[in-house]
């Protein structure tokens, strides 16, 4: 068989869902983004908070900031099995862009224990938008499912 006589071709898809959130602040915009990505995966209100973990995150912009918050609570689930369903976390300008530091609280995510929705397996910059206008914090972002 040459390398041109393949029995296969590529196809367009869409696997993704987009999340949209309304604030009053930036932290409650990047609280609610936490929420919504983890309540994909399962019902995030049935998760109990039995331990606490410290979280730190700093990034350029309020993008970055985003998709490395989504990214370490889906890295921690990946890696840890623990699933954060409350979150004591507060976001600050920082020398070079923005800082997100706190507490989230969970448990080790089971399916014997928690029901599977889907799985989310990235967030993405594709039609990323924050935006602030007066008192309102409009996030929006599409993860990869």
């Amino acid at each position: 068989m040459k390398k041109t006589d393949f029995d296969f071709e590529y196809f367009d898809t869409t696997a993704d869902i987009g999340i949209d959130i309304k604030s009053d602040n930036m932290t409650h915009a990047y609280i609610n983004a936490g929420l919504a990505t983890l309540n994909l995966i399962t019902d995030i209100d049935k998760i109990k908070p039995v331990t606490i973990r410290d979280v730190v995150i700093e990034s350029e912009d309020e993008y970055g900031l985003l998709y490395d918050w989504v990214t370490e609570l889906l890295i921690l689930l990946d890696s840890e099995n623990f699933i954060a369903s409350e979150y004591n976390i507060n976001i600050e300008p920082a020398e070079q862009g923005y800082i997100l530091k706190g507490t989230i609280s969970g448990d080790i995510y089971n399916t014997n224990k928690y029901n599977y929705k889907t799985e989310v397996k990235a967030i993405t910059y594709h039609k990323m938008e924050i935006i602030q206008e007066n008192d309102l914090y409009h996030v929006r972002f599409i993860v990869d499912l």
